[in-house]
């Protein structure tokens, strides 16, 4: 008798692994640890949002809305673009709503890039970064955003975005995980590179209205000649504390819009219609929303950097976002731990003191040495949270 063979994956999910994040999540979670490590809000989104949502369960919402996303939604998010950084787009033929920031990172990937072509990573990154070029067929070019000061070297960019196959460069300013928001200058060094060598930019914005000490988010479709060359991401998850409700965004010229929407149509067919419907509200908050919303979350880094130190963590208050990368080789030492070794001090974290965070060298693909001996931690948690997670860190004060 013949034996049936054991059916094999596709070869294209050997080169991906469990995200990191998820899995220190649900592990922080199966041991009642405080979770510092997932970039998830423990406050609720706008009150006035809420109730937006509640309405529009209320009063039937329930259906399919256009594949590309609510025409209210689309005009109201592309009016806030245009009144934050004077930049237009037609919200029928080039804004786009996904389901998140993600969806839409893979659309863009999988809407730009042919099997066989190169895409320029700026790293430290996000995991789904990678898993959008392994999906398109693509093979990831790395471009080290190098600790201690998080920057990238200029004519290592140039050099990699000038191979013949390189489509596309993503990046993320406010950055996960160090904290940087990059300036006018290092902006301009990716969209010069850009235009010379005819490359899509994908910009993760997400982080948008995360930034403290004065300093200004820059779109780099703002940039000359950039506009017509650029994907630009956002959502609802992070400024609007919605991480669970999966409502994204994309402008793009139309031709590149075109492209993303096919991938986005044939994969999600559209975000949750309620939330869509109360996303409009939330794109229709005052400035003074936005003034508020970084004044908190400046008083969160700021307290959050001070109770690290006083834990011996090395930890500098970041530029924007909500994560800070923090050094343990204190906190490691004092446990008996090596603080090389940053994953297995995440689990003593959360094993021995209920604290969750994820090992820096998670989020290097190329060197992963680049994170060694650092952990990110996330901070958008409330006064109660953070209570706690002093009080858990005691020990480590000695």
């Amino acid at each position: 008798m013949t034996h049936p063979s054991t059916p094999v994956p596709a070869r294209r999910t050997s080169e991906l692994v469990e995200s990191t994040i998820r899995g220190l999540t649900v592990y922080a979670a199966s041991k009642g640890a405080v979770n510092l490590g997932q970039g998830s809000p423990d406050i609720p989104p706008p009150a006035a949002v809420v109730e937006a949502a509640h309405r529009a369960l209320r009063e039937g919402a329930h259906q399919y809305v256009p594949t590309w996303g609510l025409p209210a939604l689309r005009e109201a998010i592309a009016a806030k673009t245009r009144r934050f950084y004077d930049l237009a787009y037609d919200p029928d033929l080039e804004t786009t709503v996904t389901c998140g920031v993600t969806e839409a990172v893979i659309s863009a990937l999988l809407g730009v890039v042919d099997r066989g072509d190169e895409v320029a990573i700026l790293e430290p990154a996000h995991e789904n970064y990678h898993a959008g070029v392994v999906f398109a067929g693509a093979t990831p070019v790395w471009v080290p955003i190098r600790p201690p000061e998080h920057r990238f070297d200029p004519d290592e960019l140039t050099r990699a975005l000038a191979r013949p196959k390189v489509r596309a460069v993503i990046f993320n300013s406010p950055h996960n995980p160090s904290g940087r928001v990059f300036g006018r200058d290092e902006l301009a060094a990716i969209a010069d590179a850009c235009v010379e060598h005819d490359v899509v930019a994908i910009s993760d914005e997400i982080y948008e209205h995360m930034t403290y000490d004065g300093r200004e988010h820059v779109p780099i479709a703002t940039l000359p000649d950039m506009r017509e060359r650029t994907i630009t991401i956002s959502g609802l998850s992070k400024s609007y504390a919605a991480t669970g409700w999966r409502v994204g965004w994309a402008h793009a010229p139309s031709a590149l819009s075109e492209a993303l929407r096919k991938v986005h149509d044939f994969t999600t067919i559209c975000a949750p219609s309620p939330l869509q419907v109360a996303s409009v509200t939330a794109m229709e908050l005052p400035a003074s929303y936005y003034d508020e919303l970084r004044a908190w979350y400046r008083e969160r880094r700021d307290r959050t950097v001070r109770m690290l130190r006083d834990a011996g963590f090395d930890a500098d208050p970041p530029e924007g976002a909500y994560y800070l990368m923090a050094g343990i080789d204190g906190p490691a030492r004092a446990a008996g731990l090596d603080p090389g070794d940053d994953a297995a001090f995440a689990r003593w974290l959360i094993d021995e003191l209920g604290v969750g965070t994820v090992p820096g060298t998670s989020f290097y693909r190329s060197d992963p040495d680049l994170g060694r001996g650092t952990v990110r931690v996330a901070f958008p948690k409330s006064d109660a949270t953070l209570d706690e997670v002093e009080r858990r860190l005691a020990p480590l004060r000695g």
